[in-house]
């Protein structure tokens, strides 16, 4: 009996030692087994062709159509002059991104009228993956173009001129003006006018001129591209004038107030026949008269002009008034037969709509006076020396139109 129960124990322990042996060798079977790790590759991409291309820019979408296996950190579009950009080279992320994988590129900072190879590319675990390589060119570019207006008024030391920016071109304008010289082509190099601000439009005048010259003129625009120059013209200033005039019966004994007159008459005349002589091209002499019982004042073809006693009237706009007086206007047929109600002449009239930017401008007047720019009254006389140039000018387009001075 004690044999068999020795027997049992030796082949229940003989089991259980088995037993143990096994289960642990299973268990570390288990433990050095490893899950099979996902293969990581490059992403895949299209490139489709450029878009939008203009002298500077293009857009190119792309289109991420494989991950790789791997989270994608960064996309866009690689150029450059060369086949094949890669990742070092020049690149662009992307404006537009979309969920479906597409993606949209802008690309600025080109140069105009060059061939670029461009390809898609993605980032992931792996490195960076490349799209198939499109190409496109460049447009050359557009610059900015200014003309002048067909309508241009010259006095004796200026000109005036309309200017239109008419095309902007690619590049945003830094600086946009005039350049003239009395030889052809001229530059910035040469007599430039800057003007404040870049407009659309704008009225350039053009000082410190000689009479009787010849000009050469030319907007010009400057980008970050450099200078571009619009289509020149010439324009020739007009034949200085010679408007004299001489007080007559000057008093030299004459009390204070009267001497007071006599020295605002003759600062009034002496502005008068300045601007008529760099306005105009006529020539006139005329007598002045300090003549108290006269209302305002008055003047005749022949050239005799009476001031009278009111001060408001000794002032520059009513000695222009009895200037033109002496010229034609309201004493000469000429002018009754070209002032219909409206001026008949055209390039008065043209001056007119030239000078105030009024393309339905149009002198009108009766038979002794015209408007606008008549300076029929001392409260017309603002003192603004531009409405002293516009009288003046106008007078000038009426000589041109027919009226005669003399």
């Amino acid at each position: 009996m004690k044999n068999y129960n020795i027997h049992t124990k030796l082949l229940i322990l003989v089991i259980l030692i088995v037993y143990n042996c096994s289960s642990e060798n299973t268990t570390d079977e288990k433990n050095v087994i490893e899950e099979p790790k996902p293969t990581v590759e490059l992403p895949t991409l299209e490139t489709n062709e450029a878009q939008d291309i203009d002298a500077i820019r293009a857009t190119i979408w792309g289109n991420l159509t494989n991950d790789g296996g791997s989270s994608v950190t960064e996309r866009g579009v690689c150029y450059g002059l060369n086949e094949n950009p890669t990742y070092s080279d020049t690149k662009q992320i992307p404006t537009v991104t979309k969920g479906s994988g597409e993606f949209k590129v802008d690309i600025s900072n080109l140069e105009a009228g060059l061939v670029y190879y461009a390809r898609a590319y993605a980032v992931n675990g792996k490195g960076v993956g490349y799209g198939n390589q499109v190409s496109f060119k460049t447009l050359e570019i557009n610059v900015p173009i200014l003309n002048i207006r067909e309508v241009k008024v010259a006095g004796a030391h200026d000109l005036f001129i309309d200017i239109d920016l008419t095309e902007n071109g690619d590049l945003s304008i830094d600086e946009v003006g005039v350049v003239f010289s009395t030889h052809e082509a001229p530059t910035i190099e040469d007599n430039k006018i800057v003007r404040d601000e870049v407009e659309s439009s704008f009225k350039q005048r053009i000082s410190n001129l000689e009479p009787e010259t010849l000009y050469y003129i030319r907007p010009y625009a400057i980008t970050s591209k450099g200078v571009s120059y619009s289509d020149q013209i010439s324009m020739r200033t007009i034949k200085k004038g010679n408007f004299t005039w001489y007080f007559w019966n000057e008093d030299p004994n004459a009390d204070a107030e009267t001497k007071a007159t006599y020295a605002r008459i003759r600062a009034a005349f002496d502005e008068a026949t300045e601007y008529y002589n760099n306005f105009t091209s006529i020539e006139k002499h005329v007598n002045v008269n300090y003549s108290p019982g006269t209302p305002t004042a008055d003047a005749n073809f022949d050239g005799w002009i009476n001031m009278g006693a009111n001060s408001s009237y000794q002032k520059t706009g009513t000695a222009m008034h009895e200037m033109a007086h002496t010229v034609g206007v309201g004493t000469h047929a000429k002018y009754w037969e070209l002032m219909q109600g409206s001026w008949q002449g055209t390039r008065a009239n043209d001056i007119l709509k030239m000078m105030d930017n009024n393309p339905n401008g149009q002198i009108s007047g009766d038979a002794t006076h015209f408007w606008p720019y008549g300076i029929n009254g001392a409260h017309e006389d603002t003192g603004d020396p531009m409405l002293y140039i516009k009288h003046a000018l106008i007078i000038q387009g009426m000589k041109t139109d027919g009226l005669p001075s003399n």
